[in-house]
Parts: C-alpha cells; structure tokens; sequence
C-alpha cells in the first residue's frame, strides 16, 4: 500500500514537470513567468473584472492621498530630526533608538533632498509602499487563489483602517507589508517552477524589510515557513533539492542582514542589535498577563475604524478559510510558528504597529470566507447564476462596510501635533539670531519638523541664549508640562527661571518670553 502510494505521487509530480516544461531556469525562466502571469491578469480578466479593480486601487489611493496633510506625529517628525536630516552615514549606523527605520529613513532623506522638507516629501516613501501592497496583494490572491477572491482581497486591503493610516504616515511599516508580499511572490513562484532567482529574490525582499526594521523577522519567517509547508504538501522525489534550495535562501537572507547591519555592529555591538535597551523584557511572571494586554491592545488598534461586527465576521471569515483551503491553512500556521517562538525567546511586549503585516494574512482569509459563503447562498437562492457578479457584490458590500471607516478615521488613536505647525512658523517669522527656544518632549521634534519646513533656524532649539537674544518657552499644559519644567528640561543656563508672560495660545500649545 505505502509503494502503491509513493507510485502516485511520483505521477503526480512527474505531470506536474510536465506541465512545467516549459519554464526556463536562471532569469530567463523569471522574465518568462512574468510575462505569463501578466498576460493572465490582463488578457484573461473581463472589462468588468478589470474595471473594478482599477476603481478600487484608484479609491485605496485616494484615501491614502487625502491622509498625506495631516499635522505630523511624534515618530514622523524624529525620523526628520534624528535621522532623514542628518548624513547617510549617520542614518545607517545609528541604532541608538529602534525608531529608526534604516532603508525607510534612507528613502526619506533621498525624497526631501529631492522635493523640500514638506510633510507629504517626509510621507512619500511610505506611500508609494503603501499604494504597491494594494496590487502586489491583488496578485499574490488570484496566483495562489483565484481571481474572485482577489478583489474581495484588494477591498479589504484598499479600505482597512490602519493600511491605510501607515500608508500615509512617515513610518517603516508599509514597506514591511510591501517586502512581505514581495516574498510571497517568490515564495510562490519557487514552489511552483524551482526557479533559483525566485528563491534568491524571497531572500532579498526578507533581507530589506530586515533593513526597514528588525520586526520584519516575523513575516520572513512566515514567509519560508509557507514556502517549506508547500514544498512538503506538493513534492516527493525533488523534495531534498528544493529545500536544500530554500535553506539556502535562508542562509542569503541571514548573510545580506549581515552587511546591511555592519555599520550598526561597529559603531554599537552585536548584542545592542539583538537585545536593544530600548525593548525590555518582560519577566516570565508576568509574561502571560503582557502579552494578553499587549493582544487586546493590538486588537482595539485594529478594530479603530472598522465595526466590531465586521472585526468578528472577518475572524470567522478566516476560520472557516482554514478549513476548506490547505493553502490559506499552511499561510495561518506559518504566520503563527513565525512569530510565537520569536516572541516567547525575546519575551518582550511589542507595539500594536509591529504586528499590522498579520492584517493581510486576516484580510485574506476573510476574503476567502465570504468568497465560500455567497457561494453557498448563490446555490441556494441562484444556482447557475454568474460568479464574476457574485464576487462584486462581496467587494461592493467590504468597500461599503470598511470604507467609510477608513474615510472617516475620527477615532484614530495617533497623536498628532497640529499646534506645531503654526508655532513654528511664528518662530519662523518674528526670532532673529541669537534668540533660544526650549520645548519639551513629545512636541520638540514635531517644532522642529516644521521649523525646517518653514526654513526657520534650527539652532534656535540648541544651546543657551546668545547675548541680546530673547528667550522663549512652549508649553503644553495638556501634558502636564509647565514653564519651569520646560525651562529645566531644556537646559538654558540660568538657575532662577525668569519673569514670563505669555504671547500666544494654539489649543493645546502656548508661547511664553521672558520679560
């Protein structure tokens, strides 16, 4: 019975090479199944289909453009001022603080060199991300799915609350789902035709997003455990040379780490790498209780511009896609022993941002579940009726129930600085040199953010006032802060903090000088 059993899976695999005879090996094979899936998505899809997703990446844009404006957050404006403002030496070799986000501060740099300091320059590289995940995640549903579920997919993705709020915010992440994808991409491909370029492009998508951020560990890992959960599920006698093939993908991923990490290894430690002061470990009594507080808060982030019933449906949505599709089921598993090792080694207590690329594996299955249950109901209600139909009315009522969500955005838990923006620019128009300006954390980097943007002196928020030079103090009373807290924070020189009266008053901000 077992020799009867591997007969059929040698035939089964030796007409699956069969069909694959006609893939070339080395790039050429690439540039060759490239070409083909591209002919599939635009030749082999109806004016409808086509139509549908050209609107909907057109909303998804839309969306992200109109996000581009807002005032800018605390960790937009310190990737300026701690990082895209300073040399690509610095940026690439300073790990002092993990909110350096290497390739993205990079790109970030490059834009505003390019374009001015402005606040959608400061955003540019993340939204370009952000808008590629939208057909990359199209591509990556209909290859490995089908084409109905893919615009159910690209819905979900094109009008998901925080997709869309990272899409537009000057942050690592977008890029984090777009490397995520990207590897996927290859992942898939390797699995299918054994092409070496498709395994060595899954290491350098996993090897950048490393570079963007550390936390791109999880997806990669994900992403190779999917890969070898598809090797097992569809080979036999190719089986060893494949993940040999794959395991040394893993080691090329692990070596461009390497490299690309180097300057932050001399100038810091390896140690500083892998275990940064800035992420404490959680002890192990308590280790339960954060990481459920940790999942909740993660879930509510999730859940901020979308109804809960929808956040539940979506999870049932993925449930039931486990169960009736292997593929989907592999994906779950591999996102899933790609994180909770990690996470039970490390033991720390990670930001809700960090596990936003898992939005697009629950997307997926979401969309996989309503692809399956308007399935059911069109059998029931109307057998024979036209599937390409069914599939609009599940990405007409996704766009309905997300969409507005993501337009709204009013409970949208980021703190932005908007009285930033007109204080600094007063600073701008009415200091002269020598004047000194002391500002307190949170709202220092965002004052001078738009202190560079108004091309006012940046050395006005350093140092001691210049003799003749005026002093001047922002305050936030909404967080706690007062002039003689800011006063010492700031570190003018004098010990007795002088008269003050306050000049001006934006909401939250107030402007005092000294008499």
């Amino acid at each position: 019975m077992h020799h009867e059993a591997v007969a059929v899976a040698n035939m089964a695999e030796e007409r699956k090479r069969q069909k694959r005879r006609h893939h070339l090996p080395g790039w050429r094979g690439l540039g060759q199944g490239m070409g083909a899936a591209w002919t599939r998505l635009v030749h082999h899809t109806s004016a409808r289909h086509r139509a549908v997703v050209l609107l909907v990446l057109a909303l998804g844009a839309v969306l992200r453009i109109l996000r581009m404006d807002l005032p800018v957050t605390y960790e937009e404006a310190l990737t300026y001022s701690a990082f895209a403002s300073r040399s690509f030496g610095f940026l690439f070799s300073d790990y002092s603080v993990p909110a350096n986000h290497m390739l993205h501060s990079g790109l970030v740099r490059i834009s505003l060199l390019l374009f001015g300091i402005h606040p959608w320059a400061l955003r540019l590289p993340a939204l370009l991300a952000g808008l590629l995940v939208m057909p990359l995640g199209y591509a990556f549903a209909r290859f490995v799915f089908n084409r109905h579920i893919a615009v159910v997919f690209l819905c979900m993705i094109a009008v998901s609350g925080p997709l869309v709020e990272f899409s537009a915010m000057a942050r690592g992440f977008s890029m984090v789902w777009l490397f995520t994808l990207c590897a996927l991409l290859a992942a898939w491909n390797f699995v299918r035709t054994e092409n070496l370029p498709s395994v060595m492009l899954l290491a350098v998508a996993c090897a950048l997003g490393m570079w963007t951020t550390p936390a791109m560990a999880y997806p990669a890992l994900m992403a190779y455990a999917w890969s070898l959960f598809q090797l097992f599920a569809h080979y036999n006698t190719t089986l060893r040379r494949r993940m040999l093939k794959l395991a040394a993908s893993f080691l090329l991923a692990l070596v461009l780490v390497l490299c690309c990490y180097m300057p932050v290894i001399v100038a810091h430690s390896v140690d500083h790498l892998l275990h940064h002061p800035a992420f404490q470990a959680v002890p192990w009594s308590g280790f339960p209780r954060a990481q459920q507080e940790n999942a909740l808060e993660a879930w509510a982030y999730f859940a901020h511009t979308a109804p809960p019933g929808v956040m539940i449906a979506a999870l049932m949505g993925g449930s039931y896609a486990a169960y009736v599709s292997s593929k989907y089921r592999w994906l779950l598993l591999a996102m899933v022993l790609g994180a909770l090792p990690l996470v039970l080694v490390q033991h720390w207590a990670l930001p809700p941002a960090v596990w936003t690329y898992a939005l697009l594996v629950l997307w997926l299955g979401a969309a996989i579940g309503l692809f399956h249950l308007l399935k059911a109901v069109q059998d029931k209600l109307a057998p024979g009726s036209d599937v390409g139909r069914r599939s609009l009315v599940g990405a007409s009522a996704t766009l309905l129930l997300l969409g507005w969500g993501a337009l709204r955005g009013s409970d949208n838990p980021k703190e932005h600085f908007a009285e930033a923006r007109p204080a600094a620019a007063w600073l701008a128009q009415n200091t002269r040199p020598g004047d000194r300006v002391g500002a307190q954390l949170p709202w220092d980097a965002p004052v001078a953010f738009y202190l560079a943007c108004a091309q006012g002196n940046l050395g006005m928020l350093r140092g001691s006032p210049a003799p003749g030079g005026r002093l001047f103090l922002l305050v936030a009373p909404s967080h706690g802060q007062t002039p003689g807290g800011v006063w010492r924070d700031a570190g003018l020189g004098a010990s007795t903090l002088p008269p003050l009266h306050r000049l001006h008053r934006w909401q939250r901000l107030e402007l005092y000088t000294a008499d």
